[in-house]
């Protein structure tokens, strides 16, 4: 799959060593000398890393390899290192027999359309910038994720706050990219950790599903519970998303934590001469909630992060966001999902409101009736559902920005829309009610 996201597969039918060069090659052609590389914990991590590495240091590249880290960590480091490219070897959420590259530009930014058009444009043209030997590049190693974790606590006004309450956390890394990241963020903010799958496995296996569903998530929950603890935090393999729980509830739906997050920016948005927030089109209203409380504007992109950080710095939005979990901040050096940003704002949040635990801050927000769902592709049109979902809502609002997104009268939304990652479409929808959001999804099932 090639797409925003940039390409991922599965090893080896999707993803070969020929094809990895190709892309490798590909990449190089439209990047400077400076490239920044980093992976997760997938077993294959190792074919990919050694390949991309052996390809760019034959086209001349200056290779920093900060090795395990999150995804934002390897974003921090091409702003930080001022480098002029980067690569995240991770197919994030996807189960462990799919890998992928992630591209990131100047500035620690994801490949925009044009990017992506440009990489597409240099593997069909079979794109070889090799050099001859004098000129081969140079690999070195770094420790990225201490830059990432001092830029994090810069941006944080009352670590000492934080730090004098001794907070006991839950941390699940699903032994992936964060896993090691993570822990020392809390440790540096006073906390006690309590660790669940912080260590890697024989194998590089998964010690659970990789992707943060409540169902995956039900251990991290309970020994939130069990541990008494102030909040848990769970991950997924690249630790780009962050999910919550909580002492007495146990894991928090992954909507929570964008708006939690946001606690911690209070102060910040209330200052603000014209504060702008960016959501996705497929997050929830929860956060549009507090902006109106803090007297900010909600503006929404298509989904993905590299179409919410666009609109975000087009629009020089205070704080952004998406609904599975991703925390975006302008003022850290990822500017991007940020799992390390985002516990960090809570914290920040808790301490700032003398709250011992999460539940207090979650007491703020309203319930959430939300339904999100999935279907293969190959089981009806893309057109067909878009065609039936109008019919069945004849009097909502559209916004084709990214898919079908419907609005009715009564607020209810639903947004269908292939998946980015995965060849997958998928369906979501929020209401106010749960009997409002039962009723349309009966009709969502009729349709599709």
């Amino acid at each position: 799959m090639v797409s925003i996201s940039g390409i991922r597969g599965v090893i080896p039918e999707g993803l070969d060593p020929v094809n990895i060069v190709h892309f490798s090659l590909a990449f190089a052609s439209i990047t400077g000398k400076k490239i920044v590389i980093g992976n997760d914990a997938r077993p294959t991590g190792p074919i990919l890393r050694h390949l991309l590495i052996g390809t760019l240091i034959a086209c001349g590249k200056e290779v920093i390899d900060i090795g395990l880290a999150p995804t934002p960590t390897v974003k921090a480091a091409v702003e930080i290192l001022d480098a002029d490219a980067g690569v995240m070897i991770s197919a994030s959420h996807n189960p462990p027999e799919w890998n992928a590259f992630k591209f990131i530009g100047k500035g620690g930014f994801f490949f925009d359309h044009e990017q992506s058009a440009n990489l597409v444009k240099a593997v069909k043209e079979g794109a070889n910038p090799s050099v001859g030997y004098k000129a081969m590049g140079s690999l070195r190693e770094m420790d990225g994720v201490r830059a990432h974790i001092d830029a994090v606590l810069s941006i944080i006004s009352n670590l000492e706050e934080i730090r004098s309450k001794k907070f006991t956390v839950v941390v699940d890394a699903v032994a992936g990219a964060g896993r090691e990241a993570l822990p020392a963020l809390l440790k540096e903010l006073g906390c006690r950790v309590v660790p669940l799958y912080c260590d890697p496995t024989a194998d590089g296996s998964f010690p659970r599903l990789p992707e943060p569903t409540p169902s995956a998530l039900q251990e991290f929950g309970n020994l939130t519970i069990k541990e008494k603890a102030s909040v848990g935090f769970a991950l997924d393999p690249d630790a780009d998303r962050l999910v919550v729980a909580s002492p007495s509830a146990g894991t928090i739906n992954e909507e929570y934590t964008v708006p939690l997050a946001m606690l911690g920016l209070e102060k910040k948005i209330r200052n603000h001469k014209n504060p702008v927030i960016v959501l996705n089109q497929s997050t929830a209203d929860l956060s549009e909630f507090l902006a109106d409380k803090m007297g900010a504007k909600v503006i929404r992109s298509a989904v993905g992060e590299a179409n919410v950080v666009e609109l975000m710095r087009r629009e020089n939005a205070v704080y952004g966001g998406e609904g599975n979990g991703g925390v975006i901040l302008p003022d850290v050096p990822s500017f991007g999902r940020d799992t390390l940003t985002g516990a960090a704002l809570i914290l920040s949040a808790m301490a700032e409101q003398n709250a011992g635990t999460i539940d207090p801050l979650m007491e703020q927000l309203p319930r959430l009736f939300m339904k999100k769902a999935k279907m293969e592709m190959d089981a009806v049109s893309v057109e067909k559902v878009y065609s039936d979902l109008k019919n069945k809502f004849p009097d909502a609002a559209g916004d084709t920005t990214d898919g079908l997104r419907l609005v009715l009268h009564d607020g209810t939304w639903i947004h269908a829309r292939p998946s980015n990652t995965e060849p997958i479409m998928r369906i979501i929808a929020q209401s106010p009610s749960e009997s409002r959001l039962d009723e349309v999804l009966k009709l969502i099932s009729v349709s599709v």
